[in-house]
C-alpha cells in the first residue's frame, strides 16, 4: 500500500507540473544544492539493492509480496540506470562541446598573438624605413641637382640623353624614398589618375636589362578600353618592378616566360604577372613580414609585404597562387574609377544630341 500510494503521488505531481510554466529564480543556486542532490541520487541508487534483499530474505513477508517488491525494485534499478546512463551522455556531449570550444578559443588566441606579432613587426619596420628614407634623401637631392647641372650643360647628343635618364631616375629614386617615407609616417599619398596599361608597360621597360641577362621572354596581353584607376604611380610602380624582380629570380637558372595581363573585373581593374618558374612554396604566407625562402643574406622578407601594404593602401587586393601548370602567380585588383556623365538639361526632343555638361568621378565601394 505505502508502494501504490508513493507511486500515485508522483504521478499526480508529474501532471500537476505539466500545467506550470518555467520561473526563473531569483537568485542563483549555491554549489551545494548541486552536490547534495548529487549525493541523494546516489544514496538512492545503492539503497535499492539493499531494498531488494531485505524483500527476498523477510520472512514474515508473504511470498507474492516478495515477489512484487523484487520485480519493482528491478524495475526502478533499470529506470535510474537509464536514467543515470542519459544524464551521463548529456554530460559527456556537453564536454566535447566545452572542449571544442576551448580549442577554438586557443586558436583564436593563437592568432591574435601572430597579429599583434605582425603588428610589432611592421611597427620596427616603419621606424627602419623612415630612418633609411631621410639618410638617402640628402644624397639623392644632391644627385639630383648634379644630374640637373650636366643636363645643361653643352653636351653631345648621346651624353645629352644619358644624362636626362640618369636625372630621370633619380626622380623617380626621391619619388619611392617619399612614399616609403609615406608609408611609415603612415602619411596618405598623393594619388593621381593612372592607366593600368602604362604601369604595366613601364615596369616591362625598366626590368629589359634584367629579363635580357635571364633569357626571359615578356608575353602581354593588355585589354583595351581598361578604365583608369586612382593611386600613387611611384608606389604602384615599385610593387610591379619588385614582382617583376621576384619572377626573373625564380626563372634565373631556366629562363621562361613572364606572362603580363590586365583585364576589368566587375567595378575593378586586375594586373596579373605569371612565370615559369618552380612556384611558391607557402602562397599564403609570402606577404608576411621577414618570410623568405631566399638563403640568408639574399633576401630580407620585406619586399612583398611593403608591396601588400602599398595595395591595402589603395583599397585593393594582392594575392599569390600557383599555376596548374606551375609557376607563381600575382594577381593585382584596384577599384576602377568610372565616369559618369551628369547632363546640364533634360533633350527637349527624341532628336536631339545629349551633350554631357560634366563629368563626375566615381569610386566603386572598398572591397
Amino acid at each position: 500500500m505505502p508502494l501504490v500510494a508513493s507511486m500515485a503521488w508522483v504521478i499526480g505531481v508529474g501532471l500537476l507540473a505539466l500545467d506550470l510554466s518555467p520561473k526563473q529564480m531569483p537568485a542563483p543556486l549555491s554549489p551545494g544544492h548541486g552536490v547534495w542532490v548529487a549525493r541523494l541520487g546516489m544514496v538512492a541508487i545503492f539503497s535499492l539493492p539493499l531494498f531488494a534483499a531485505w524483500s527476498v530474505f523477510d520472512p514474515s513477508t508473504p511470498p507474492d509480496v516478495s515477489a512484487f517488491r523484487l520485480v519493482v525494485t528491478l524495475a526502478t534499478m533499470l529506470v535510474m540506470g537509464a536514467m543515470v546512463f542519459i544524464k551521463q551522455h548529456l554530460l559527456d556531449r556537453e564536454l566535447l562541446r566545452l572542449l571544442r570550444t576551448s580549442q577554438e578559443s586557443f586558436e583564436n588566441l593563437r592568432r591574435v598573438q601572430a597579429q599583434l606579432l605582425q603588428s610589432e613587426k611592421l611597427a620596427s619596420l616603419g621606424q627602419l624605413v623612415g630612418a633609411a628614407a631621410h639618410e638617402l634623401n640628402n644624397p639623392l637631392t644632391a644627385m639630383l641637382g648634379y644630374a640637373d647641372l650636366l643636363v645643361e650643360t653643352p653636351l653631345q647628343n648621346e651624353q645629352r640623353v644619358l644624362a636626362e635618364k640618369i636625372a630621370q631616375q633619380v626622380r623617380r629614386t626621391k619619388g619611392l624614398v617619399s612614399s616609403l617615407l609615406s608609408f611609415a609616417q603612415q602619411v596618405p599619398a598623393e594619388k593621381v589618375l593612372l592607366d593600368m596599361n602604362a604601369l604595366a608597360q613601364t615596369a616591362v621597360k625598366l626590368s629589359q636589362p634584367q629579363l635580357r641577362a635571364r633569357n626571359v621572354q615578356v608575353h602581354t596581353e593588355l585589354a583595351h578600353d581598361l578604365p583608369q584607376i586612382l593611386g600613387d604611380s611611384n608606389q604602384l610602380l615599385q610593387v610591379c618592378l619588385h614582382i617583376t624582380n621576384n619572377a626573373l629570380q625564380a626563372m634565373a637558372q631556366t629562363g621562361g616566360v613572364l606572362s603580363v595581363s590586365t583585364r576589368r573585373h566587375d567595378q575593378f581593374v586586375q594586373l596579373e604577372f605569371s612565370d615559369d618558374g618552380p612556384g611558391a612554396q607557402e602562397p599564403n604566407r609570402v606577404f608576411d613580414p621577414f618570410y623568405t625562402t631566399k638563403p640568408i643574406g639574399q633576401g630580407t622578407g620585406l619586399g612583398l609585404s611593403a608591396c601588400y601594404g602599398i595595395i591595402q593602401e589603395h583599397k585593393g587586393k594582392i594575392l599569390c597562387q600557383n599555376g596548374p601548370q606551375g609557376g607563381a602567380i600575382f594577381r593585382i585588383e584596384l577599384p576602377a574609377v568610372v565616369k559618369e556623365a551628369t547632363w546640364a538639361e533634360a533633350p527637349s526632343e527624341a532628336g536631339d544630341a545629349e551633350v554631357p555638361a560634366s563629368a563626375t568621378l566615381t569610386l566603386p565601394p572598398t572591397p
